[in-house]
């Protein structure tokens, strides 16, 4: 029997270790705030350090005597991303600072931070699309990284959800195609473990607080949410239309 590329990209998502600090097994019942992620996701910057603080505050209850153990450095990897960041870029700053305090008082070397270059995407709200859509564009999703500043590190991949698990698939692929064979870990602040849920619960969680331009300015125009720019707040602006765009323009 030939495998399909879909399912020989699977067995090797299956082999990974992961660390989820929340696990959502029902769409209604979550055991964080979804209108604080919904939030988060349009730019509120403050939202994100607690996620930040909450992410890694359960990742060193987990792994506290590894982490001390370890004989190899940290190496911390956010979402791909390019010019503009994704709203995981957030949710990752602050866990690396809040790790590296740790390591530091502890008189472990500070984790370095590394980048996945994001040379394409898609246009469309990649949390609308299905399980099978995703996986069609993969292709249109590029990646690229420097190999060399990983040796002999431990990768710790940082993102804020997985839901059907596509983006680290691409992850994957890009290590093995690089040659990267390093211990690593991806880290979700929630992941989705009923294949029962549609995928298209990211979208309804990501727009469940913020789900037109009139929203996005009461994070905007907000002190306390100290709104910071993201890839989902810029094709939000862009896909709007012009009578939309114009009164956001003007507001």
């Amino acid at each position: 029997m030939i495998e399909t590329p879909q399912e020989t990209i699977m067995m090797m998502v299956n082999d990974e270790q992961r660390f989820a600090l929340h696990l959502i097994n029902n769409s209604k019942i979550l055991s964080f705030d979804r209108y604080a992620y919904s939030r988060y996701k349009y730019g509120d910057s403050n939202q994100a350090i607690q996620f930040g603080q909450e992410l890694c505050t359960g990742f060193l209850e987990k792994y506290h005597d590894f982490i001390l153990s370890s004989n190899k450095q940290f190496m911390a990897i956010s979402s791909p991303r390019s010019i503009v960041p994704p709203a995981a870029y957030y949710i990752f700053q602050t866990f690396l600072e809040k790790l590296n305090r740790f390591l530091q008082s502890n008189g472990r070397p500070p984790a370095l931070e590394h980048t996945i270059q994001r040379i394409g995407t898609i246009a469309e709200d990649y949390s609308s699309l299905s399980r099978g859509e995703r996986f069609d564009r993969l292709i249109d999703e590029r990646y690229s990284i420097d190999s060399q500043p990983l040796t002999n590190k431990f990768l710790l991949f940082i993102d804020d959800i997985r839901i059907t698990g596509m983006h680290e698939m691409n992850i994957i692929r890009l290590l093995n195609a690089s040659q990267i064979y390093n211990a690593r870990l991806f880290i979700y602040y929630a992941q989705l473990i009923n294949d029962q849920i549609p995928s298209s619960f990211e979208h309804e969680l990501n727009r469940c607080a913020i789900n037109n331009l009139e929203q996005l300015l009461t994070i905007i125009h907000n002190p306390a949410a100290s709104f910071q720019i993201n890839t989902r707040v810029l094709k939000e602006i862009l896909r709007s239309n012009l009578s939309e765009l114009d009164q956001f323009l003007h507001s």
